[in-house]
């Protein structure tokens, strides 16, 4: 049985993406695509409620409870950070998105993979963190964490990754935002995003074995 490893990426205002910035005005929750008809894919998006305005692509197709479907045609082919992931063979299972951040996940058949789809995605994409790794355990039984050594990390980077756990950064739908992350800390998101991009840097060497400095 393979190994595989269940991995959330978050793709910060991503390039072409009709998805992202439905999520300024609230939550996407989740995604679902067709297939290419005529070199358009139609793309079906539930969001919180409050998701509205002439902003907003495509139109919205269905309302209940507190959420609403909207439905957008983007053009195939058009190399955004989903198709770049499955261009690796690794499916897109999951799409979210908050404050003009997608998250992603899928699963990798291994670490070498995972490091060819993270290091794709830098390249093309401005902004992009490893939110979560799991592997599984071989039996098909249960998953576990991926596990770095702590002490590869600053003070302040274990302080800032604890914090951003605590509140539930992490976590899917979010526990909070990354301002509020920030305010927690004492510092500006802007600080936050740096202290948290050194430390997905660390994390990112740890398990791919690749150098990392000592920022």
């Amino acid at each position: 049985m393979v190994e595989g490893i269940l991995a959330t990426v978050a793709v910060r205002e991503p390039n072409c993406c009709p998805v992202a910035p439905m999520s300024t005005g609230g939550r996407v929750r989740s995604v679902s695509q067709g297939q290419p008809v005529d070199g358009t894919v139609t793309v079906e998006v539930t969001t919180d409620e409050s998701v509205a305005g002439d902003d907003v692509p495509g139109e919205r197709i269905f309302s209940y409870d507190s959420e609403a479907v909207h439905r957008v045609e983007r053009r195939a082919e058009q190399d955004c950070a989903c198709e770049r992931v499955e261009e690796y063979g690794c499916p897109v299972r999951d799409v979210t998105a908050e404050n003009g951040t997608i998250e992603l996940s899928f699963i990798s058949e291994d670490l070498d993979v995972l490091r060819e789809v993270v290091t794709d995605l830098r390249e093309r994409e401005q902004g992009v963190t490893v939110l979560s790794l799991r592997r599984s355990d071989g039996t098909g039984s249960h998953s576990e964490p991926v596990f770095v050594d702590k002490a590869t990390f600053t003070a302040r980077q274990r302080e800032v990754l604890r914090t951003a756990h605590r509140l539930g950064y992490f976590e899917r739908p979010k526990g909070a935002n990354a301002e509020q992350v920030a305010t927690e800390l004492g510092v500006a998101p802007s600080t936050f995003a740096e202290h948290l991009a050194a430390a997905q840097t660390k994390l990112m060497a740890a398990l791919f074995g690749a150098p990392a400095d000592e920022t």
